[in-house]
């Protein structure tokens, strides 16, 4: 079943990027959950995201787990790597 609503792709994309972008781990769930909520009018949907984005993946939604270490604000290693190049 296509979504046929402008409105209802709206608020499944605004749950996918809360997923995405979400702050920590415990948010982490609860945007799966809303997720999963959103989209129960389309659960092969849900079932292919899940599958093969959130669980494989989960650990490279870098914003949620970012919190749990001190970086000091850096979530990424180019840095590094850029001092060790020049």
């Amino acid at each position: 079943m296509l979504v046929n609503s402008v409105d209802a792709w709206d608020v499944v994309m605004e749950a996918w990027e809360n997923v995405m972008y979400c702050e920590d781990e415990s948010s982490f769930n609860d945007c799966v959950d809303r997720l999963r909520h959103v989209c129960i009018s389309w659960p092969l949907f849900f079932e292919y995201v899940n599958e093969s984005w959130i669980i494989p993946y989960k650990k490279f939604f870098v914003k949620a787990w970012t919190n749990r270490v001190m970086h000091l604000g850096n979530t990424t290693s180019n840095r590094y790597v850029s001092l060790l190049l020049s």
